[in-house]
């Protein structure tokens, strides 16, 4: 007998009898996670990119293929209302879960047909998976925020996203092999084929887990109308947390979409060498995952997203440097952004759940999910038509060619450093001071050295003997 029988797939679960089974829920979730990433990973990224440009996409189309997902965050709003009308989570999600991975399966026969309109195609096929997963994501979130308890939250999460991205490293590789093998064998649109069908049958796989978890207690109705819609534009604290966010989103936003096709173009990289960079990436956020999470349980969210956003500030200035013939920086880079990144999206999901009341949390993330969206969107619109206006850039450094793409990474990191001030601004509920985080991180850094000089004590120990004898030597021969 399986461990959920105990309890009705379709039933709500009372607040005691929930207590007691959580525990059987949470590898669910981490396992549902990691399936669902499986379909992100190969659906998006440098996949997607990949494939646009397969499909003859222009700088314009990439930064408007890389900003519908984030326009589609709007969308979250409906989901809040639907939510209070419904008065329930989990069939408007697995709804709308379904919708949004499995409308990838129209792709498959397009790529086999010739024209120019099938990049037209995979636009709208984008544009119909973000809504779907934007009207997805509150219910989802507000249902697994009653699941996870308060108290280990933080640790949880960094521990499922350390699980998922044990997964965005086989996935990674594992679509980078196809296509690569593919294209070898001038079959790309073959290779492309065969990652959306895994993408889609693990994206099935993982809502018919979603579908396994109870649903909790009934959400209580708000009445979502206008009133309480704008209610966390009104709210001081959380409105000084969506200008932040919107800052911050706008000043990734310039140049996020743009790294994947400069791989592509002028670094010349293969599908597997950007596999392997990926890995590499996601390498460093799971061993940082779990420290994250431990951070943010006892410090809070802002000491981990101020630290690690002007960390992040840094990133795009790197990439100034690699060359087609010169690519060593990049096995550095990745494990750099990655141990950052890990950080800053893991309290990134706290901030907006810790910031808001609990009864109308899925407004107030809603709300978050729409400014951070339109904010990247804009972004992505006005760095393609950058990139496109800056398209005759060919300035020579000495071995280096600099070109659009490079003026694009150093817009978004000046916007990135003035974003990341603004983040010392914002006040969290209970937050601890940032230099207290960070004596405490010194301190924790300094005992794991100290415990790994302790593997070789006596011959450390014996040489540092050995050095002070010598020196007392000499001194004797010269007095």
């Amino acid at each position: 007998m399986s461990e959920s029988s105990d309890i009705p797939r379709n039933s709500q679960v009372a607040p005691v009898e929930l207590a007691h089974s959580v525990r059987r829920w949470l590898p669910i979730i981490s396992v549902e996670g990691a399936l669902a990433n499986v379909f992100i990973v190969l659906t998006g990224g440098a996949f997607l990119t990949g494939l646009a440009l397969h499909l003859g996409a222009s700088d314009m189309e990439i930064g408007l293929l890389g900003a519908m997902p984030f326009l589609a965050q709007s969308a979250q709003l409906i989901s809040a209302y639907l939510v209070d009308r419904l008065g329930e989570r989990k069939s408007l999600t697995v709804i709308a879960s379904v919708i949004a991975r499995q409308v990838f399966w129209l792709m498959i026969p397009i790529l086999f047909l010739p024209g120019s309109w099938r990049l037209y195609a995979l636009l709208s096929v984008v544009t119909i998976s973000g809504i779907a997963t934007m009207v997805a994501t509150p219910s989802w979130l507000s249902w697994m925020v009653d699941l996870v308890p308060d108290r280990i939250r933080g640790r949880y999460f960094g521990n499922r996203s350390a699980a998922i991205a044990f997964t965005t490293v086989a996935a990674t590789l594992a679509g980078g092999i196809i296509l690569d093998k593919c294209g070898a064998l001038g079959q790309a649109h073959l290779g492309f084929a065969v990652i959306i069908g895994i993408a889609c049958i693990c994206a099935l796989l993982a809502v018919m887990l979603l579908n396994q978890l109870p649903e909790t207690e009934r959400p209580q109705r708000i009445g979502v109308n206008r009133r309480i819609i704008m209610e966390p534009l009104r709210a001081d604290g959380f409105r000084s947390l969506l200008r932040v966010t919107f800052a911050w989103n706008f000043a990734i936003g310039t140049s996020a979409v743009f790294f994947a096709p400069h791989m592509i173009t002028n670094l010349q990289m293969s599908f597997t060498q950007i596999s392997l960079y990926l890995v590499a990436f996601n390498i460093a956020a799971i061993a940082l995952n779990r420290p994250w999470g431990i951070l943010i349980d006892r410090f809070g969210s802002k000491p981990v997203l101020v630290i690690c956003a002007f960390g992040i500030s840094v990133i795009p200035l790197i990439w100034l440097f690699p060359r087609s013939d010169f690519l060593w920086i990049l096995t550095i880079e990745p494990v750099y952004s990655g141990m950052l990144w890990a950080g800053f999206n893991l309290a990134a999901f706290n901030v907006p759940i810790a910031n808001s009341p609990r009864e109308r949390r899925i407004i107030y993330v809603a709300m978050f999910a729409v400014v951070s969206g339109l904010a990247f969107f804009g972004a992505s619109i006005a760095g393609g038509a950058l990139a496109e206006r800056w398209g005759f850039v060919q300035w020579h450094i000495g071995p280096q060619t600099i070109v659009n793409y490079h003026l694009l990474f150093i817009l978004s990191s000046a916007l990135r450093i003035v974003s990341s001030f603004l983040f010392i601004t914002f006040r969290e509920p209970a937050e601890r001071p940032l230099p207290v985080m960070v004596q405490f991180m010194g301190y924790a850094i300094l005992k794991q050295l100290s415990a790994g000089l302790q593997i070789f004590p006596s011959g450390i120990r014996r040489s540092e003997d050995d050095r002070i004898d010598d020196d007392r030597t000499d001194k004797t021969r010269n007095h």
